[in-house]
This record gives C-alpha cells, sequence and structure tokens, in this order.
C-alpha cells in the first residue's frame, strides 16, 4: 500500500465522482460516488484527460450500457463506467502491467464481475458498445478509427482524448468521415477531449 501524503486530497469530478488513492478513507458523503484507484505508472486520475473524460461521462445515462475502454491504463475509465450502472465493460490494452493494475482496481472497487479485461489491441475486442473510451495516442486513433468505428453501435458514444491541439482537427475529421458526428470538443491545457456519435455508419451506406 502506497504512503498517503499529509496534504493529499481527493479528485471530485462534476460533484458526482471522488477519486481516492487507495489507502485513503474519505468521509462519507452521501451525493459522491468513490472510485479507488492504486496508484501505480498510470497515475491515479489527476491528468486532465482523464478528468475530461469523466466529466464527458457524467453527461450520459450509462445505466444498462455495454462500455469499451480502449488503452485501459488504470482501468479508471471502465470502473468509473461500472459505478455508473453500466452493465459491462470490456477494458483492452496492450500493456501486461495496464491489464493487471485495471484487474486490482476493478477489485477494490467491487466491480469485477462485471469487468473483461483483453491483453492486446482493440481487435479482440467482440460485438457491439454503446459507449466507446479512448485516451490514447493520436495515433492509435488514427490507426483503430475503422476498427472503433465498426465496434460502435448506430447510435452510440464515443469518447476520444490524450490528442494535442494540433492533431486535433486532423482526428475528428478522420472520425466524421467513419460516420461520427462531433457533440462537445474541448480544448484543455495541452490535450482535446471530444465527444462524439454515430449517426451514419460506414456499414450502411450505399454505394455511390
Amino acid at each position: 500500500m502506497s504512503c498517503i501524503p499529509e496534504n493529499y486530497k481527493p479528485i471530485i469530478i462534476g460533484e458526482r465522482i471522488r477519486i481516492v488513492r487507495h489507502g485513503y478513507e474519505p468521509p462519507p458523503s452521501p451525493h459522491l460516488v468513490d472510485v479507488i484507484i492504486e496508484r501505480g505508472a498510470f497515475g491515479s486520475g489527476e491528468h486532465e484527460t482523464t478528468v475530461s473524460c469523466i466529466e464527458e461521462m457524467l453527461k450520459l445515462d450509462l445505466k444498462g450500457k455495454r462500455v469499451l475502454d480502449v488503452g485501459c491504463g488504470t482501468g479508471i475509465l471502465a470502473v468509473v463506467a461500472l459505478k455508473l450502472g453500466a452493465k459491462e465493460a470490456v477494458a483492452v490494452d496492450i500493456a501486461k502491467e495496464a491489464v493487471e493494475t485495471t484487474r486490482k482496481n476493478a477489485e477494490l472497487n467491487n466491480v469485477s464481475e462485471k469487468l473483461t479485461l483483453i491483453l492486446g489491441t482493440v481487435k479482440k475486442a467482440e460485438g457491439k458498445f454503446d459507449c466507446i473510451l479512448a485516451n490514447i495516442y493520436p495515433e492509435v486513433l488514427r490507426e483503430t478509427s475503422g476498427l472503433i468505428a465498426n465496434l460502435c453501435k448506430k447510435g452510440g458514444t464515443l469518447i476520444v482524448s490524450g490528442i494535442p491541439w494540433e492533431d486535433n482537427s486532423e482526428i475528428l475529421r478522420m472520425y466524421k468521415k467513419m460516420g461520427f458526428e462531433v457533440v462537445n470538443n474541448r480544448f484543455l491545457e495541452n490535450y482535446t477531449t471530444a465527444t462524439l456519435k454515430l449517426t451514419n455508419p460506414v456499414e450502411e451506406r450505399g454505394s455511390e
């Protein structure tokens, strides 16, 4: 268990989610959902891309939904989705340490039975998802745009982050070609986070 600094304070996001480092006992709060995260190589939820993804997730109704977390890292986004009522989450990462960290964090939050872990690329994910979360490098968003679009249900939501300002327009233009429309596009201090909706899937278009 990591040592908790005396001045440590949990991260509160959207007045709904409280990110708590493992080993810290926060005061009870009836209106906050606590998400316990083991601090490690992937941080503990404080990065602007993570915070903004969760803020965008809070705008959605995830109850009973199927969620995919691409490049899960700590698994924080998948865990938050399950804590917000998602019926199932699939978390994918190419790093074994990330998959193991996600497994541990799922256990700490008592959501393991609703989480499927995949060590590998998003190619291994199966079925359709109501919501896809991808806080990853822009080059991976480029490489997997077709796969991500095929995994998203029509009318489903995609939240992308980890995109530097200078790559924002190019990445979003690529996903628009895949049938997504931009719902929200946020420029943070160093990165951008966008919420998109799949309205016109390529697979449903007739030949032109």
